[in-house]
């Protein structure tokens, strides 16, 4: 069997930059890093703050419309490409990659498939509405969304916080020398905040900041004592 290589249209390259520069390329390396990760078509998914649909490359071209847009904007699919070393495509994917909406923990949608309007016939979750006399496709994103802060794989870190709405919750730890301003959460859902951040192998010591008040990560039970004397959160990436 040949290897097979990725090609990807429109996906911007990572960068290696210093990490004082992380902070602004952390979504721009999660974009990309969740689309290589896509197994196959299927039914939608979260992953790292992102939702993913995709559909099998059958047709010219593929949209989506959602109901928090009221319908109103069509968002294309782009096509991932796969190719073997002798530059044969080998296989196509539909995919369409955006982070999660804030304030949405419900998300209907619908596609739009070679100009025709469709539910997802990859998403088993669907239903009828009455009001619009359609079919919808649905992502219930408040059941998918991770709960604990944990290391997601080697190189990355889901911190969550879960509180009031409309909070500025900001990461501090022994990988910003415990400056809070590098790095804030955001809000994906009411209340929900999280930050997907590259680490590298090793032990880490953090606070979250709200104001002018650290505490700790009360999804995460392990913690200690720093020599600085905070009590801090305690994650390992390995």
């Amino acid at each position: 069997m040949k290897p097979s290589v990725f090609f990807l249209f429109g996906v911007v390259a990572c960068t290696v930059l210093p990490v004082q520069a992380q902070h602004a390329e952390t979504n721009a390396y999660q974009y990309d890093k969740t689309i290589l990760e896509i197994p196959h078509a299927g039914a939608p998914y979260i992953d790292s703050g992102y939702v993913v649909f995709t559909a099998q490359q059958n047709c010219r071209s593929i949209g989506i419309a959602f109901d928090y847009e009221n319908y109103a904007i069509i968002h294309p699919f782009q096509i991932r490409s796969t190719r073997d070393m002798d530059g044969t495509v080998t296989a196509n994917l539909f995919f369409y990659v955006m982070p999660i909406p804030p304030q949405v923990l419900d998300l209907s949608y619908r596609l739009i498939i070679d100009g025709l309007w469709t539910a997802d016939p990859l998403n088993p979750d669907s239903y009828y509405d009455e009001q619009s006399g359609v079919t919808l496709s649905r992502m219930k994103i408040a059941e998918s969304l991770p709960v604990e802060t944990a290391a997601t794989d080697s190189t990355q870190v889901r911190f969550v916080y879960s509180g009031a709405h409309g909070q500025t919750v900001k990461l501090s730890g022994s990988f910003t020398n415990w400056d809070p301003w590098i790095y804030t959460l955001k809000e994906t859902q009411p209340g929900f905040y999280e930050l997907s951040l590259p680490l590298p192998p090793g032990t880490y010591y953090y606070q979250y900041v709200i104001g002018m008040d650290a505490f700790i990560d009360h999804t995460n039970p392990e913690r200690a004592y720093t020599a600085e004397g905070r009590t801090a959160s305690v994650i390992t990436v390995n």
